[in-house]
């Protein structure tokens, strides 16, 4: 009787040895796994904001651990910058992290005040890249400013390339009225009524037949030559 009670005792202590052994291999399994670092980050569609900038925003310059940064916080910190309009964050295995960035554009520069204006209509003090942009060379009033801003961010980006300069020039009749300075040597009058009108140029500008001179878009639309 005696030996069958100690070969009772001896089984009894197999299910915990063994509980044992899964849970360090579990412990060393999961300690493994949340201390693999990012192996490898790609970033794509960006024109402008360079691949150390975002890495660094989206802080993980020293490729930290994989599975510790997710996606949703990489996409939260790469969003906070003002450069930055939209961030999609994609994993995949062997620790590789693709990043996919909607910069935002630059509106113009205001000259009276020193800052640049993006498409979100955050203003930032300085560009961290080269980048030639529209420039508003006088002071807009604040009423007048507030109705532009909305209006000419909806413009089409390849018509807002085409200005080199925003005049605020009201008149007598329009104190809504600006003077765009366009890059082909041509001079726009435009109102903020008729600010959308602008996305018309690029179906006007031939119709000019090389001509230079002033196309007023605020009352009508006529052109005369220099």
């Amino acid at each position: 009787m005696a030996k069958k009670v100690i070969k009772k005792k001896k089984l009894k202590l197999l299910p915990a040895i063994l509980f044992l052994i899964i849970g360090v291999f579990l412990y060393f399994l999961i300690k493994a796994a949340l201390e693999f670092k990012i192996q490898n980050i790609y970033i794509h569609n960006t024109k402008y904001l360079n691949d150390e900038y975002i890495i660094e925003t989206a802080n993980i310059e020293n490729y930290p651990s994989f599975i510790l940064n997710f996606s949703w916080d990489i996409e939260k910190k790469l969003e906070a910058s003002p450069y930055i309009k939209k961030a999609t964050v994609r994993k995949s295995f062997l620790g590789v992290i693709d990043i996919y960035i909607e910069e935002s554009a630059v509106l113009f520069y205001k000259e009276y005040d020193n800052k640049y204006v993006l498409d979100t209509l955050e203003e930032v003090d300085t560009l961290i890249y080269n980048f030639s942009s529209v420039r508003i060379i006088n002071y807009v009033p604040d009423t007048v400013y507030e109705e532009f801003l909305p209006l000419f961010s909806k413009i089409d980006s390849d018509v807002r390339d085409k200005i080199s300069q925003i005049k605020y020039d009201p008149s007598e009749y329009d104190d809504a009225r600006f003077l765009l300075y366009m890059i082909d040597g041509n001079y726009v009058y435009v109102t903020l009524t008729k600010l959308d009108s602008l996305n018309y140029y690029n179906e006007i500008y031939p119709t000019l037949d090389g001509k230079k001179g002033t196309l007023y878009l605020d009352s009508g639309n006529h052109f005369q030559e220099f």
